[in-house]
């Protein structure tokens, strides 16, 4: 069974953070450039298209100013006085909007125009005002504008391909420079977490040898009462640093301390039984109740040693801060299959609630915790692909929920 760790997951996502920031920045200045450059382009395109709209007006005006040209005129209505390019139209108006002559393309005849350049419908007009041997005349000058909105059109199709090609290349580049600057932090972060498990290994023998030795003398009889008191003392510390220990070979090898997980179909109120029975010596040292609510036949798919440390660690919880009261261990069915460890203490603050599953948080009331359990327990239930739900309220207790 394969098993990608959070660990790995965390990395993968920071690579990809990192990817898409650096896809970003490149896609978002090539952008700007491209788009600077679209819209120069564009420009002059545009200035060009006015350019040959002006130089036919030229030509025209000129072919009008020639000596006796305007006296024949009147009796050119209606024909072609001059050749006029395909998409283009000219119109002789005159100045109380009577059309003249026309040639060419038909477009908008207006009644108020005024010189210079214009939009008429499809076309793009180049009007002026000609006084010909006392004459008032106004040119208009038109040409279809389909060919530059269609030039308009590949240019920024070729911009938009450019941003698409370049964000391309900027991911591939990108993930393959954030891997390279994430291998060392990945190369260090292994070390450590190879010195953490051979660390507790190391740890656990000679913590085993101290909790057996201090077993042997506190049966021994006629020891004196400070003797017995430091005996005490010495075991409860070293089962809190056994306790911890543990934990951190949890966190550090959280992939692979569970050797060879098969799921199982598991019975959910015999799992919450079990661990009942392993904390009631400690809840009735307290005064605490431990009862068990599940349905008898409620059971489900999973792997049930990870399963069973993520209770162990919630209910290990609940008993510690719980003073009085009961701590109540159960499940039931809703869609999907929901367990929770319910407790009758002090309750979390709000403002602490979200950083309850960081590993090393403490509670503030918490003095002698590691602030590894609820780390734990969130790094477990990902591994089941679980979620983990904390309902809380100060004196009122708290309530944390594993969504199956």
């Amino acid at each position: 069974m394969s098993y990608v760790t959070n660990d790995e997951k965390l990395f993968r996502k920071t690579q990809l953070l990192w990817t898409a920031i650096f896809t970003v920045s490149i896609v978002l200045v090539i952008s700007i450039a491209a788009g600077f450059i679209f819209f120069l382009e564009r420009n002059r395109i545009a200035r060009q298209f006015d350019s040959e709209l002006l130089n036919t007006a030229n030509l025209i005006e000129r072919r009008l100013r020639a000596p006796g040209f305007i006296h024949v005129l009147p009796g050119m209505r209606g024909y072609q006085f001059i050749f006029i390019p395909k998409g283009q139209g000219v119109q002789l108006v005159l100045p109380n909007g009577e059309v003249f002559l026309e040639a060419g393309e038909t477009f908008e005849r207006l009644e108020n125009f005024h010189e210079g350049f214009s939009r008429s419908g499809n076309f793009r007009v180049f009007t002026k005002k000609l006084d010909i041997g006392g004459n008032v005349l106004y040119l208009r000058v038109a040409r279809d504008i389909s060919e530059l909105v269609e030039r308009e059109k590949r240019l920024a199709f070729m911009y938009v391909l450019l941003v698409m090609v370049t964000g391309g290349v900027s991911w591939i580049v990108g993930y393959f420079l954030s891997g390279l600057a994430l291998s060392p932090a990945k190369e260090a972060y292994e070390n450590l977490k190879r010195f953490s498990m051979d660390a507790s290994h190391e740890l656990k023998t000679p913590l085993t040898i101290l909790k057996t030795s201090l077993d042997v003398l506190e049966y021994q009889r006629e020891l004196p009462p400070e003797v017995v008191e430091k005996l005490s003392i010495m075991r409860s510390a070293v089962e809190k640093m056994t306790k911890q220990v543990n934990q951190l070979l949890i966190l550090a090898k959280s992939g692979e301390y569970f050797k060879n997980p098969i799921p199982e179909n598991v019975n959910v109120k015999g799992l919450l039984e079990e661990v009942a029975r392993t904390f009631k010596p400690k809840a009735e040292l307290k005064g605490l109740e431990l009862e068990v609510l599940c349905p008898d036949d409620l059971s489900i798919f999973v792997e049930r040693e990870v399963l069973k440390t993520i209770l162990d660690n919630l209910v290990d919880n609940a008993v510690k801060f719980t003073e009085r009261g009961k701590v109540t261990l159960g499940a039931y069915r809703d869609r999907r299959t929901v367990i929770y460890v319910k407790d009758t203490g002090p309750g979390i603050p709000k403002k602490e609630q979200k950083r309850v599953f960081e590993r090393f948080y403490r509670l503030s009331r918490d003095k002698e915790g590691s602030g590894l359990g609820l780390a734990i327990v969130e790094e477990l239930a990902k591994r089941l692909k679980a979620s983990v739900i904390l309902e809380s309220e100060e004196g009122k207790g708290s309530t944390f929920k594993i969504v199956l």
